[in-house]
């Protein structure tokens, strides 16, 4: 069964990005959003949800004073780009303090102590985050809308400054606002490779490796010195047939 949750901003490019991060798990259910805090505060006192996301400084009341002003608050999650207000958030025993801008990774770490603590499980929060992130795909930002991959459909990134090209086995392109760098890092580790300072790899869907490329889905990209030695490690690895002495 899922987890009841509320979502309280009021930047509405914020309750997006939620929105998109919770759509790829399988253990929240958004039951209301909001982006005045007036109007969530209403619809707390008279509906049950398990989890508030709520952002800290908004007009006419803030969200420290919004779980103040509830008898029975629910689980508790805040919101800010001030850090200032940790201590104050973690007197009202909130679960947890996010920082904006919020990644995918640090918002899921959030979840699963989220899960932990209302399904009283046994699980390391560290197991609950693998649990709980929909294996198989994942979503990025194009120009006004969020865009759902999957990951066995991606045949490599491109480097574009700061922005990231993605290429597909059906020959679409994405480009997302997102550096080479900071995706690779919410990446699941392993999946996919650095080949190049400018490239990173879907390993599934590597087709032959040499000193000087690197081949995959017919394009031939180049192997940069740097990662060469990871590369053959990491992809051919275990994976090579060798011959028996």
């Amino acid at each position: 069964m899922k987890i009841s949750c509320l979502l309280l901003d009021d930047d509405p490019l914020v309750l997006e990005l939620l929105q998109a991060y919770i759509a790829m798990t399988d253990v929240l259910e958004v039951k209301a959003v909001f982006t005045d805090p007036l109007e969530a505060h209403s619809y707390l006192t008279s509906h049950d949800v398990q989890v508030l996301f709520s952002d800290v400084t908004m007009p006419h009341l803030s969200g420290l004073d919004l779980v103040r002003a509830l008898r029975q608050p629910p689980l508790v999650v805040l919101m800010t780009s001030f850090p200032q207000y940790a201590m104050e958030a973690f007197n009202l025993d909130v679960i947890d303090f996010l920082l904006k801008p919020i990644s995918l990774d640090r918002f899921l770490r959030s979840v699963s102590k989220v899960v932990s603590l209302i399904r009283n499980s046994s699980s390391s929060e560290a197991e609950i985050y693998d649990q709980i992130l929909r294996p198989g795909s994942f979503f990025i930002r194009t120009d006004s809308q969020f865009v759902r991959l999957h990951y066995r459909e991606v045949l490599y990134m491109e480097a574009l400054k700061d922005f990231t090209k993605i290429n597909t086995a059906d020959g679409r392109t994405h480009l997302t606002l997102v550096n080479l760098k900071n995706l690779e890092e919410q990446l699941p580790t392993g999946m996919f490779v650095r080949t190049h300072r400018s490239y990173l790899v879907n390993a599934n869907h590597i087709e032959s490796i040499s000193a000087q490329e690197v081949r995959v889905g017919g394009h031939s990209l180049p192997v940069g010195q740097t990662y060469r030695e990871r590369l053959t490690e990491g992809v051919i690895g275990r994976s090579l047939i060798r011959r028996q002495h």
